[in-house]
């Protein structure tokens, strides 16, 4: 059975103030993810969010919580976590007796600031905001003086909860080991993996379900919209000369296939949006008829 750990019991409850509370009517569902890192391996210093959200409103909407679970049966060779007050919980402190063997890993520990938005609108997303970026070897090296910081080492079992508000990055995997004797084929190659969690609120999480993190549909969408930007940025220069024509688009093939998406896409959108009204209603709505008919024409006349 999975042991799993709030930062509650990993530091001093007096001194992390990583609330536990869930209001039952609030919650929508959980958002699931996998990293599996090599060596030199980092994640480097940002807040959880809705990134689909972000896309479509420009608004960093954070998780209600987040949580990671440490999977890879490895320890990190500095096993203490660390708090500012002075309480420390080892990784003996929290393995059953006769628990899996674990190989030693360097590295790759979970820094979290407790001051939350406050200390990321300083930094920014990755550091951004810094005169310089900082590096996440950087950051650890500064996490031991500047105030607010909590180091938590990788654990074999280990999971920690915390507020989905409070910014934080993973520190670099330096080494890990060639093999591990618990694992028989010696062909896997070892790596740290965590299995990361989001909790997300009602008010969103119909958005976060339909493209999850990560998932083939949201990356399909970032590298739509991305592209859309990009080509919209280039329309407005002044080095560009009367923007896309159909002459251009029919010579060009990507130009082409990206239009026709997009037409498809307002169609499939447009067809939605009837279905879910009355006939009536449909019938009295003629710019819905308007802008599918107009997305036919343009892929009729990209396919000429």
């Amino acid at each position: 059975m999975l042991e799993f750990l709030s930062c509650a019991r990993l530091l001093d409850p007096g001194v992390v103030h990583w609330p536990l509370y869930i209001n039952e009517t609030s919650e929508h569902g959980v958002a699931v993810w996998v990293i599996a890192s090599d060596c030199d391996d980092e994640t480097e210093y940002h807040v959880d969010y809705a990134e689909q959200v972000r896309y479509e409103t420009n608004v960093l909407f954070p998780p209600i919580y987040g949580a990671t679970l440490h999977v890879s049966p490895l320890r990190s060779s500095s096993s203490s976590s660390s708090s500012k007050s002075g309480a420390t919980c080892t990784d003996e402190e929290l393995v059953e007796e006769g628990q899996r063997e674990t190989g030693v890993l360097e590295g790759g520990s979970l820094y979290v600031n407790v001051k939350g938005l406050d200390h990321y609108e300083k930094y920014g997303h990755k550091t951004r905001k810094r005169s310089t970026r900082l590096t996440t070897d950087e950051l650890e090296e500064l996490s031991q003086t500047e105030p607010g910081w909590e180091r938590v080492p990788y654990v074999y079992r280990r999971g920690i909860v915390c507020d989905g508000e409070l910014p934080h990055f993973g520190g670099r995997v330096r080494s890990l080991p060639t093999s591990l004797s618990s694992v028989k084929d010696a062909k896997v190659s070892v790596k740290r993996v965590i299995v990361g969690f989001n909790l997300f609120p009602s008010e969103i999480g119909a958005c976060v379900a339909k493209f999850p993190e990560h998932s083939g549909a949201f990356n399909r969408y970032v590298k739509l919209s991305q592209a859309a930007v990009k080509r919209t940025k280039a329309l407005s220069t002044a080095g560009n000369k009367g923007g896309w024509t159909l002459a251009s688009v029919r010579a060009n093939p990507k130009q082409a296939a990206f239009l026709k998406l997009l037409a498809r896409r307002v169609r499939e959108t447009e067809k939605q949006k009837s279905e879910a009204v009355t006939p009536t209603v449909t019938a009295s709505c003629p710019s819905s008829c308007e802008l599918r008919n107009e997305s036919e024409e343009v892929e009729e006349d990209v396919e000429r």
